[in-house]
């Protein structure tokens, strides 16, 4: 087990932002090379040259052509979205939508290149395979608008950018609750060995290549399935040596962790690497916390939905 933030250059994290009125209004294009391009390195997430960017912009455009997660599926052989979500929905007069955004805004540097940005308003604009223009512009191959009000589920529904469908801000906390308590469950990735192509609530999908990848799931979690340390467990007999440990700890047997995406070799949880505070051990790797992760992850059981 281990935390996003430690990958190199937050290569794998969910970088997000919240946008005001006085950020500059831009309209969110489609790309179809914004994944596979920047795979190849022949784009960057951030930082390209006036020559690339204008190659990007030639190559984009205002409408999007899927009203889902272009990664997300219901079948194991083809690709089927769920009968009721958030669909994404162009503008009927061709234009793009306009969101807030500047160029601080980065979106993690790995191939999938997610981010959020908090609107003014309260929704958050999610977008995968990300690439943001010195002009603050933003490129995406998929984006979708959700809302974290309490009045919303924040289930797979909102059709959020992550395998699950679940809104990838969902389950992330910041250092500043190792202090105060991690009151909510957490967002984790699991390695394909480890899921089966079934579908737990909140999650609304799995991979779109789950049995065609390789690897292809081979466990038995399914996505959106919950993990927690049994609540008999008493966190003093665990023998955890951080602060950090001890509060990932009381939160997986409060209220666990639940799987959204497919990732890494391990059980993988996901940090916001953008909070206003950084506590070091969260944002390099250590022993004593890799050390308590381990055992956290061995008191792990799947929660079987009611």
């Amino acid at each position: 087990m281990g935390l996003d933030t430690w990958y190199s250059q937050n290569q794998w994290t969910i970088p997000s932002y919240t946008a005001t009125q006085s950020d500059s209004l831009h309209p969110l294009l489609y790309n179809a090379d914004a994944w596979s391009k920047v795979y190849t390195n022949e784009w960057l997430r951030f930082g390209n040259s006036a020559a690339v960017e204008q190659t990007i912009l030639a190559s984009s455009s205002n409408s999007f052509p899927f009203p889902g997660n272009v990664y997300s599926s219901t079948s194991t052989t083809e690709w089927v979205l769920p009968s009721s979500y958030n669909k994404t929905v162009n503008p009927s007069n061709g234009d793009a939508f306009q969101f807030y955004f500047n160029s601080t805004m980065t979106p993690a540097t790995g191939s999938d290149g997610h981010m959020a940005v908090a609107q003014p308003e309260g929704s958050v604009v999610e977008t995968y395979s990300t690439i943001v223009l010195s002009t603050g512009q933003i490129v995406a191959l998929s984006y979708s608008v959700t809302s974290p009000s309490q009045s919303s589920l924040g289930d797979g529904w909102q059709n959020g950018q992550t395998a699950s469908m679940l809104p990838m801000y969902a389950g992330l906390f910041c250092d500043n609750e190792i202090d105060t308590g991690i009151k909510h469950a957490m967002a984790i990735t699991v390695p394909a060995k480890l899921l089966t192509p079934k579908i737990d609530y909140p999650a609304f999908a799995f991979d779109r290549g789950a049995m065609t990848s390789n690897p292809p799931y081979s466990g038995n979690i399914p996505m959106g399935g919950r993990l927690a340390i049994p609540r008999s467990v008493s966190i003093i007999s665990l023998g955890l040596l951080t602060q950090e440990g001890k509060a990932i700890a009381e939160a997986a047997i409060s209220y666990g962790f639940i799987v959204v995406d497919q990732g890494g070799n391990g059980l993988t949880i996901r940090v916001s690497p953008t909070c206003s505070s950084q506590k070091s051990l969260l944002h390099t790797w250590n022993w004593d916390l890799q050390n308590d992760l381990n055992t956290i992850a061995g008191q792990l059981r799947y929660v079987k939905p009611k």
